[in-house]
Order: structure tokens, then C-alpha cells, then sequence
């Protein structure tokens, strides 16, 4: 009841409850809990009892013995609650139970008393009736000192009292009732609003003592913590200047005694230049001045500090002098410097980094004169590769530094040399004639690299390839003629390396066709522009829906839907294919996820995933990501793929078996050695290669090798599936001889999730992007361009089949 009662009345608007709503820091809640109760026991509480109890008798002189020993009890009742709230403090209970306790106790104190109240004034004779009202009110006033630490407990037990009292007031006859309630009412309210203000007043004292208290603790454990260890020291000159009682530190820090220093003007310590005329300035104007740098040298030892300061007046406003303190930045100084340097050099080398190469070269196409050429170079070093996985990451360093050194050497004063990663560099000459000089330079470049490099007892030759592009002749844009200079390095490579070649406007035309087309395929997987799309796997046994199989798709913003045999290659020549083969394997299962447990998905793999485990990891991640059941998951390979180490990728197959993973055997037929493979491994299931099933109602001869490979696969317990399924005569020819699954146009093309003829069972979670490694080496056909280096990095090569 009277939880109900105080939860309604702190909800009303006009509860205020504000005033007693204290933003307490967490380490402090217990002081304040502490100091509530400190604040409520230095009320003489059980004294305040018996003292009220005798005034009561003794102005309301009851004749009613019951009233009289009701008084008493009541005293004593509340006497025995305050020692046992006591006691249980000396116990050590917790200020939290200790005020809840309080609070109880002002709840039976205001019932009792109450009670106790009524009782008096409905019997009290009228000649006594207002001095007992007099010290019920006066009682009632002296509770606040006793009560506002609690202040909900309080105004409730307040209200109570004032209640009664006004209720007993107005049942006697001789007083005017509604008078009485009305006056009761404005009580109450001023019981509310007194309480609460006492509260407020009471801790925001308190709480602002503690803050301040902090406050000054904090700044004396700084100050002597200062004084005692601090990297800083204070100084302090008179008005023109000279120094004033050196301190100890001051005279270590500089090398000389106080004696010497005494006198001596401070801005004399410091090296002539211009940050000691910024501190003779700062300090002609009279106003504090902060962290003005500052260099001061001791011999060899030369220190870079901080000074601050503020003008010292007399109490009679003339300038005395300076206060202030010097901070040595050293450290400081010294690590700015060299992230500085790092971020525009490779630290490896010492030459320009990506990032100031690209700001060097766009600064110099937009402010070189009008007439003026300027040539980029680009260098990639032939062997180098092989030179560091023989010989180790040390030796491939000293490479990259002796190249550095050489290209700085020809290339001469004025021209930028820049290392962009790896063994890619880039050297821009400002000032050059014509294509000619370029190509002079880049000969030189080319010969010099050539010449051996002694590694350890050993020399070994690099030798390089150069790329040159002329500005604004290919290109008034930085990024123009990089990307030109780039498809001049390829061409030197394609041309047998240790080369050098100069961009024309004919240059490898469909090379740049294909880069663009990578560049936007990097955007497009990164944008989510790769969509799956599912061919039903159809079972001839129940002409029932067994499965899917997962084939990628890329509607591009303008060149509309890409074919696979188009986009694939160049993912895989790029390196991109292995993040794209992953993200493949991910979506895919997030979707099966979503299937009735009978149906199965298909997904294609390559190579790249089985070299070095790889596929062992993105599988057992996509399996644990999405919580599919690895029996209903068919990874399918080619026998193309197990040609390059088929003994480590064999084994690697097992292991997926022994996850529970089907393995399927892809464009069976097509190879000379299928057979050895399916007695080498197990698979699970063989995929009848489509150029079989469109010759198998015209051509005998494929006819008898989709029946050979039939009765292979059931001799071996291999299930069956032929693909490119178009007509309804190659699908009676294979259902005779016994296929166990068929997919194709006949039953329908690869469709979008969404449109699926099954009825989903739970909602598809989302599928996070692999992230992007780091190429190793260079993938065949397609060189990458040190210029899209400069935006994004690589990844190694990986096939995936899209099918149709």
C-alpha cells in the first residue's frame, strides 16, 4: 500500500522530484549513503521520543488510561526500533540497509503516532484542544531535522500525520470541518515542498564539499608530484628580462650553477633565429604566452624546449617580471620528425613513398610551365621474386636498397625517385626535351640494373623492365600518365623484359579493356554487384527437386549482365577470384540455410582454393558462420584441378569427406585421366559434361559414353547428374540408361533466391565480404598495374566455375 502510495506520487508532475534526484559519482555513493545516515543519528532521536511522549501526557492530560498507556508504549515501540536499527549498524550492515531500515521505522512512527494523535484530540477537553494542536504542529516541524535525509519516506510519513490531524480536527464539533481539511491540504503541500528543498539544500552542500574537496586533494598530489618528478621546471625573470632565483633544475638542465644564471637574460640561453625573436616579441606585449618553441644548445647537446609564461604584477599594477615554466620537447620533436619523414619515404629504402610520389607527380603536371615536359618512369625489377624466396627476405632487402641507390644516382639532381611496394619503382623527371631523353634515361636505367649485386660472397642479377610516358603528351592528368606509363611496362615485359618502352596511343587496346573491366570488378565486389543465382538439381527417380546449384552472376551499373567466361578469367588473372570464391561459398550456405533439410547446394571450387588448404579453412569458416550441415553441402572440382599436386589436394579432399562434405567430380570425360581419379579418390558424385548430353540423341558414340559412365558410376556407388539438359529426348535417353539426377534448360535456367519454387523455412542471415589479401607474385596473362597499387591491393589467383 504505501509502495504503491510513494510510486504514484514520485510519477506526478508536481512530485519535484528533481530536487532529490542527485547525479552521484559511483565512487562516492557510499560516502553520500554514509553521510545520510551521519546526518540522521546526530538527531537525538530516542531522547526526542520521550520528551515528546511526556509533553503529550502532560498538555493533553488524558483521563483514559488506555490513552495513557498507549502513549507510553508508543514511546517505547519506537525507542526499542531505533536500538535495534543501531545495533544492526554496529554490526556493520551496509548503509543501503541501514537507510532502508530508517525509513521503515519513519513509516511506523508516523502509523503509530497517528493512531496515538487522533486518539488524543477526539478525547482532549476544548480547553486543551489548542495547545495540544500547537505541540502536534510544533512536533511535526522538529521531524524535518530528522527526516529530510530521507525525503520520500519523509513527506509520506508528513502526510499521514498531517491527515489524521486533520481528520481529528474536524470530527470535533466545535470547529469548523472544512476549514480545518482545507488548512490540512495547504499542510500537506507544505510538507512536500519544505521537505524536498531541505534535501536539495541539504545535498548540493554536501556534494559540492566532496567535489571541492577532490578537487584540492587532486591538485596537491599533482603539485607535489610536479615538484617532485615532473619533466618541467619553473623560471622567473624581473622586468628587463633577467632571471630570478634559478631553481636547481633549471641549473642542471642547462649545465650551469645558479650563480651563473642569476642575472643573466633568459632569451641569452637560447640560439639566435626566429624562435627566439617570436619569445622577445611575445614577451614586449605584456600577455601570457603558451608552448612557444624554443632551441637551446649545450656544446654538442642541442635541445628543442617549450616555454610558457605570464606577466607578474605588484599590487600597485607595475610590471615585475615574468613567471612562467620550459618543458623540454626533445622526444617529442625528434618523433614528429620522423613520422613526418615516414609518411612521405619508404623506410626500407629512404626514397618517396606512394603517397608523396602520387602528390609530387600531380603537383608537377599542375604548375609546370607551358612548354615543358615531364617524363614518368615506370621500373619493375625482372628477377627479383626468384632472388628472394632462394635467398631470403634479407638478401631481397639489399636488392631493393642497392636499386634505390642506383636509380638515385642516374636519374640525378631533380628528379623524384620513389619506391610504390615490392619491386615496383617510379622516377619522375621534371625537365626533360622530349620522348628521347626519357628513353635515354630509361636505357640507362635498364643497364644499370643488369650489373651484378654482391649478396653475401654471391652475385646475383635483377635486371628490370621501364616504362615511359611522356606529359602532357599521354596524359595532363597524374593519374593519365600513370596509367599510361603503366601499359608501357607491360609491353616492355611482353617484349621479352630488360627492356624499355614508350607509350603509344595503340598500346595494348584490349589489355586496357580488360584492366578497366578488373578495376570495376573490384568495385562491383565490394559493392555487393555480385549476385548468386541457383539451377535446380532435378531427381529422375521422384521428378522431384533435389537440390540447387549456386552460379555467380554480375549485373553491371553499365555494361549490363557480364557473361561469366568474360568477367571469370579476369577475376582469376587478377587474383580477386579467391575473395569472390569464398564470398561464393559463404552466400551460398547462408541460403541453403534457409532450404528445407532435404535439398542440397552445389557449389564449384578451383584450383587456388585447393593449393595449401586453403579451401579447408573457407569451408569449414562457412560451415561454422552459417551452422549448415556439411552433409548437404557438394563441393565440385574438375580433374584439371588435381593435375598440379594431386597427392596434397587428394588429401585435402579426404579431409572435407571426413567433415561430411560430398565431393562431386565436374566435366567428367573431358580429361585423359578421370579414370585415375575416381581410383584414387572416392567421390561421391559424377557430373556428366554437357558437350555429352547435346550429342547423345544425334550421336551414337556419345550415347555409349554416357552409358559406360553410367554403369562406372553405379559399379563405383557414385551418384549420377548430367548437366546441359535441353530437350525432352535427351532426357528420356538418359532416364533409360539409369541417370540419377539431370539439370537444365528443359526444367529451368539459374534463378535468384527470391524466386525459388520452394517454400523457405527461416530467414537468410547476412554475409560479410572476405577481406582483400596481399598478391604474391604476378598471375599469368595479366600483369597488375603498379597504378591501381596505388588505390587497392591484390589478392592470389582463384578459380571458380560459373556455369551457364
Amino acid at each position: 500500500m504505501i509502495g504503491k502510495l510513494r510510486d504514484a506520487l514520485l510519477r506526478h508532475p508536481l512530485a519535484m522530484v528533481h530536487l532529490i534526484r542527485h547525479e552521484v559519482e559511483p565512487a562516492d555513493r557510499e560516502w553520500f549513503e554514509r553521510s545520510r545516515l551521519h546526518q540522521i543519528d546526530s538527531v537525538p532521536v530516542d531522547a526526542f521520543e520521550v520528551v515528546r511522549a511526556g509533553l503529550m501526557l502532560l498538555v493533553a492530560s488524558p483521563r483514559d488510561p488506555v490513552l495513557i498507556f498507549g502513549q507510553i508504549a508508543c514511546a517505547a515501540l519506537l525507542i526499542g526500533l531505533i536500538r535495534i536499527t543501531r545495533h544492526r549498524a554496529a554490526t556493520g550492515a551496509s548503509p543501503r540497509v541501514l537507510l532502508g531500515a530508517w525509513s521503515r521505522y519513519l513509516y511506523v512512527r508516523a502509523v503509530a503516532m497517528t493512531m496515538i494523535n487522533v486518539a488524543m484530540l477526539l478525547e482532549v477537553s476544548p480547553d486543551r484542544m489548542v495547545p495540544l494542536a500547537m505541540l502536534i504542529g510544533i512536533i511535526g516541524t522538529l521531524d524535518f531535522y530528522g527526516q529530510f535525509t530521507l525525503p520520500v519516506p519523509g513527506v509520506i510519513a508528513g502526510w499521514i500525520g498531517c491527515a489524521g490531524f486533520s481528520v481529528a480536527m474536524a470530527l470535533r464539533p466545535e470547529v469548523a470541518g472544512w476549514l480545518v481539511l482545507m488548512v490540512g491540504a495547504l499542510q500537506a503541500a507544505w510538507i512536500h515542498v519544505q521537505m524536498f528543498n531541505l534535501n536539495y539544500m541539504y545535498a548540493t552542500r554536501r556534494l559540492r564539499t566532496r567535489k571541492l574537496q577532490t578537487a584540492h586533494e587532486t591538485i596537491q598530489l599533482l603539485l607535489n608530484q610536479y615538484d617532485e618528478h615532473g619533466s618541467d621546471w619553473l623560471v622567473e625573470t624581473d622586468s628587463k628580462g633577467h632571471i630570478v632565483q634559478p631553481s636547481d633544475r633549471l641549473s642542471r638542465t642547462t649545465g650551469m650553477c645558479p650563480r651563473e644564471l642569476e642575472g643573466r637574460k633568459l632569451v641569452d640561453l637560447f640560439e639566435r633565429g626566429a624562435e627566439r625573436d617570436a619569445l622577445r616579441r611575445a614577451a614586449r606585449q605584456m600577455k601570457p604566452f603558451r608552448d612557444l618553441p624554443i632551441t637551446f644548445a649545450h656544446g654538442d647537446d642541442l635541445r628543442h624546449w617549450s616555454i610558457s609564461g605570464c606577466p607578474i604584477y605588484a599590487s600597485n599594477g607595475e610590471h615585475r617580471g615574468f613567471r612562467g615554466f620550459i618543458r623540454d620537447v626533445t622526444d617529442r620533436r625528434e618523433a614528429e620528425n620522423r613520422v613526418r619523414y615516414l609518411a612521405q619515404h619508404d623506410p626500407l629504402t629512404g626514397l618517396a613513398n606512394r603517397a608523396e610520389f602520387h602528390a609530387r607527380l600531380e603537383q608537377l603536371m599542375e604548375d609546370k610551365p607551358r612548354g615543358r615536359k615531364v617524363a614518368l618512369l615506370f621500373i619493375d625489377l625482372d628477377h627479383f621474386k626468384a632472388i628472394n624466396d632462394s635467398m631470403g627476405h634479407d638478401a631481397g632487402d639489399r636488392v631493393l636498397v642497392e636499386t634505390g641507390r642506383r636509380l638515385v644516382e642516374i636519374a640525378g639532381s631533380g628528379a623524384v625517385v620513389a619506391r610504390l611496394g615490392g619491386d615496383e619503382f617510379a622516377v619522375i623527371l621534371p625537365r626533360v626535351s622530349g620522348p628521347e631523353q626519357a628513353l635515354d634515361t630509361a636505357d640507362a636505367f635498364v643497364r644499370g640494373l643488369v650489373e651484378p649485386i654482391a649478396i653475401e660472397g654471391r652475385k646475383v642479377q635483377a635486371g628490370a623492365s621501364v616504362g615511359v610516358a611522356i606529359g602532357p603528351d599521354h596524359g595532363s592528368e597524374g593519374a593519365q600518365l600513370l596509367r599510361a606509363a603503366d601499359l608501357a611496362l607491360y609491353d616492355a615485359k611482353a617484349h621479352g623484359r630488360g627492356t624499355a618502352s614508350l607509350y603509344h596511343e595503340g598500346m595494348q587496346r584490349e589489355l586496357l579493356e580488360r584492366r578497366d573491366l578488373e578495376a570495376d570488378m573490384r568495385v562491383a565486389f565490394a559493392g555487393g554487384q555480385f549476385q548468386l543465382h541457383y539451377q535446380p538439381l532435378h531427381r529422375l527417380d521422384t521428378d522431384a527437386i533435389a537440390g540447387f546449384e549456386a552460379l555467380l552472376r554480375w549485373h553491371h551499373p553499365e555494361r549490363g549482365n557480364v557473361p561469366p567466361d568474360v568477367f571469370i578469367p579476369i577475376a582469376e588473372q587478377s587474383g580477386l577470384i579467391v575473395q569472390i570464391g569464398e564470398w561464393v561459398l559463404r552466400e551460398a550456405l547462408a541460403e541453403a540455410a534457409t532450404w528445407p533439410k532435404d535439398l542440397t547446394v552445389a557449389v564449384n571450387v578451383s584450383a587456388a582454393q585447393l593449393r595449401g588448404g586453403e579451401l579447408l579453412r573457407q569451408v569449414v569458416s562457412a560451415l561454422s558462420t552459417t551452422g549448415f550441415d556439411p552433409r548437404r553441402l557438394e563441393l565440385e572440382i574438375t580433374e584439371t584441378m588435381l593435375m598440379e599436386d594431386s597427392e596434397a589436394q587428394l588429401r585435402l579432399l579426404h579431409r572435407l569427406r571426413a567433415l561430411g562434405v560430398r565431393i562431386a567430380l565436374d566435366d567428367f570425360g573431358t580429361g585423359y585421366s578421370s579414370l585415375n581419379y575416381l581410383r584414387a579418390f572416392p567421390f561421391d558424385k559424377i557430373k556428366i559434361d554437357r558437350c555429352f548430353v547435346t550429342d547423345l540423341a544425334r550421336n551414337d558414340e556419345s550415347g555409349a559414353i554416357v552409358e559406360a559412365v553410367l554403369e562406372l558410376a553405379a559399379k563405383l556407388n557414385m551418384q549420377t547428374i548430367a548437366e546441359g539438359v535441353e530437350d525432352t529426348e535427351q532426357l528420356a535417353r538418359l532416364r533409360e540408361r539409369g541417370c540419377e539426377q539431370v539439370q537444365g534448360y528443359l526444367f529451368s535456367r539459374a534463378l535468384p533466391a527470391s524466386d525459388l519454387p520452394i517454400e523457405k523455412i527461416s530467414r537468410k542471415t547476412s554475409v560479410p565480404l572476405p577481406a582483400v589479401a596481399t598478391i604474391v607474385g604476378e598471375p599469368q596473362g595479366l600483369r597488375v598495374s603498379p597504378a591501381l597499387r596505388l588505390a587497392t591491393e591484390g589478392t592470389s589467383a582463384l578459380k571458380v566455375d560459373c556455369g551457364n
